[in-house]
């Protein structure tokens, strides 16, 4: 879906919720706002409908995709576009391997890797997705609670989930914490990630 179709202040609040639940990068290719390549010109991604309806804002059937895969996209739903030799370079990217990637995969490969490197490959990324749609759905969240519901939910242990916790509240993270009146600790988002207060 192109920018055109959300009022401004609407695709701006989506658009920060969909980088905080998902990172600021392409669903299919993982480029950022900031690579410099054809399928980011502008300082933002595209939001994309998963299912293809314009008038499903779910957010579940929400994502952001560079200019070029949310064009192509398009192009392979549309039949009428569709063309078997018409092949994206950021499809093209994720079959074959982007450099960048293997080369990476050679620092830190975690497929092959440690159990505990393993183990974050199958959880992290599952469990980072259901906390921060918990802490933005209900403002806050108690830590312990998180830690283990969470390790419930994604089948890994507490002492993982709270390894993962300590990622996010680091001063790269989305979260904070903070003590309510009953001093139990509180996860929620930085403040600069917070939706202002109408006034």
């Amino acid at each position: 879906m192109t920018p055109r179709r959300w009022a401004t202040n609407t695709r701006a609040w989506a658009y920060r919720y969909l980088a905080v639940r998902d990172g600021e990068y392409c669903a299919i290719c993982h480029a950022t706002p900031t690579t410099q390549n054809a399928s980011t010109t502008q300082n933002t991604l595209d939001i994309d409908h998963v299912d293809g309806n314009p008038n499903n804002n779910h957010p579940d059937n929400l994502r952001l995709l560079c200019r070029q895969c949310n064009v192509a996209t398009s192009n392979r739903s549309n039949p009428r576009k569709s063309d078997s030799s018409d092949l994206c370079v950021c499809e093209r990217d994720r079959r074959e391997g982007r450099p960048s990637t293997r080369i990476a995969r050679k620092d830190a490969n975690y497929r092959e890797g440690s159990s505990e490197m393993q183990a974050n490959l199958l959880y992290e990324v599952k469990f980072r997705r259901w906390l921060m749609r918990k802490v933005t759905t209900e403002g806050g969240y108690d830590r312990t609670t998180a830690i283990a519901e969470g390790a419930e939910l994604v089948g890994c242990s507490p002492a993982t989930t709270a390894r993962y916790i300590t990622k996010l509240t680091s001063p790269s993270g989305p979260l904070m914490e903070m003590d309510d009146a009953l001093y139990h600790r509180i996860l929620i988002l930085k403040p600069h990630l917070t939706k202002p207060d109408d006034t």
